[in-house]
């Protein structure tokens, strides 16, 4: 993100509002220093401190992430760009983050850091997806873009360049399929970039899930309906399960993300593997399982 555009943006409502660094400090319960060092672009206030603040100056999340106002037409772009935005500076932060601790351990254990480097090649998977970190900086600024119903993140890494990356979702009722359709493919050709992020956002006010794939030079999205047609379908209790930790990435092979799922009067949780395997399907009003497959 760009601390310098939002810094000013903020300076500027401010000042529209007429309010001093100060008053705007009191009522959040900060420093005007602090004010003072967003405003020149020097940091970015903590993320518990967003909404507060976005509400004081009178601006929406996604302009105070943007730096800048939004007119209607772009607000779903805008909302999308800020998403990936907060994660990849998320990625650049952690690189740097262990290229310092890197130099420092390098220049007291050199050796034990070889020796360890080389084990963990050995061993670690050289393709997988994992999660956002749900406690990370970017996640819970991703959840307050997302709104209530939240937002699942993952991030994938891949050794070599691959062809496809396709995103199915196959629909359950009371526990057993009645569709499967594929809902993105994206091909990537022979100079696929080797990470990126999968977004999955339900919005159960809309009834619709968003569904956005991104990498090095490529980025798509669509909106899938749910419940459509479903009678009271907003009385329905949700829930949801995914992928919870780190795991290895098999390409040509189906693999899970999200099962989003809903219910009249109760629902029944369970692990996303359920979903992968077909064993012990919970009997839910209606499913939505979500699962992704990269081609090399």
């Amino acid at each position: 993100m760009d601390l310098v555009k939002i810094g000013k943006y903020i300076a500027e409502k401010r000042k529209a509002m007429g309010l001093t660094q100060r008053q705007v400090a009191e009522k959040i319960g900060m420093s005007d220093k602090s004010v003072s060092k967003w405003e020149r672009g020097i940091c970015l206030p903590d993320v518990s401190v967003y909404s507060p603040l976005c509400e004081i100056l009178g601006i929406s999340l996604n302009e105070f992430l943007a730096g800048e106002d939004i007119g209607q037409d772009e607000l779903q772009q805008k909302s999308e760009d800020n998403l990936l935005q907060v994660t990849t500076d998320g990625k650049r932060r952690q690189k740097t983050l262990r290229r310092i601790i890197g130099s420092l351990i390098a220049v007291t254990v050199g050796l034990v850091l070889f020796l360890a480097t080389q084990l963990y090649n050995t061993h670690a998977p050289q393709n997988y997806i994992e999660p956002v970190d749900q406690d990370s900086t970017e996640m819970k600024t991703a959840q307050l873009l997302a709104g209530v119903d939240g937002a699942f993140l993952y991030k994938y890494k891949v050794a070599k360049s691959f062809q496809q990356l396709t995103i199915y979702v196959t629909t359950y009722q009371k526990g057993e399929p009645v569709s499967k359709d594929e809902v993105m493919q994206v091909g990537t050709g022979t100079d696929s970039p080797e990470d990126g992020m999968i977004a999955i956002i339900p919005d159960f006010d809309r009834f619709q899930v968003r569904l956005i794939a991104a990498g090095q030079g490529f980025k798509m999205s669509t909106e899938l309906p749910i419940l459509d047609g479903v009678k009271n379908r907003e009385y329905c209790l949700r829930s949801a399960s995914g992928i919870a930790e780190r795991g290895k990435l098999l390409c040509n092979t189906e693999q899970p993300l999200v099962a989003l799922l809903y219910g009249e009067n109760s629902i029944e949780a369970t692990a996303i593997q359920a979903y992968e395997t077909g064993e012990g399907i919970p009997a839910n009003d209606f499913a939505y399982y979500f699962s992704f497959m990269i081609e090399k």
